[in-house]
């Protein structure tokens, strides 16, 4: 199996996610901030998009009791399955002890740039 290691931020916003490729499928953790974690796991099955243009994919979460991580487990997830058209599983866990508004924005805006630097790194995607 290959497997890549990447990483945004400075602590307390710090995350991390390893690629993992398993066969034609891909595995990807992404945790962070001052206590890295499971929070929610998504799989995503590549799809033709129901409206006939373009790509989606099905997704199905289980989140923990009382984290908030699913919903960018399952945007996360899908996204990459619909771009890459394999399963795609993504794990997340982000969290800091007493977050505020500022806190989940910068931890956000990070997931956001750590999933670009992940949804680079599969070279070969499938068209179609």
């Amino acid at each position: 199996m290959e497997s890549r290691h990447f990483g945004i931020g400075t602590v307390p916003y710090r995350l991390e996610a390893v690629l993992i490729k398993a066969g034609s499928d891909v595995v990807v953790v992404a945790a962070g901030g001052t206590k890295p974690h499971i929070g929610a796991t998504a799989v995503a099955a590549p799809r033709s998009s129901l409206t006939g243009r373009g790509n989606s994919a099905s997704v199905s979460v289980i989140c923990q009791t009382g984290h908030c991580d699913d919903e960018l487990a399952r945007s996360a997830a899908k996204e990459l399955a619909s771009a890459w058209g394999c399963t795609v599983t993504l794990t997340v866990g982000l969290h800091i002890d007493a977050a505020a508004d500022e806190d989940l924005y910068v931890l956000r805006l990070n997931f956001a740039q750590l999933l670009a630097q992940v949804a680079e790194a599969v070279p070969e995607r499938k068209d179609g």
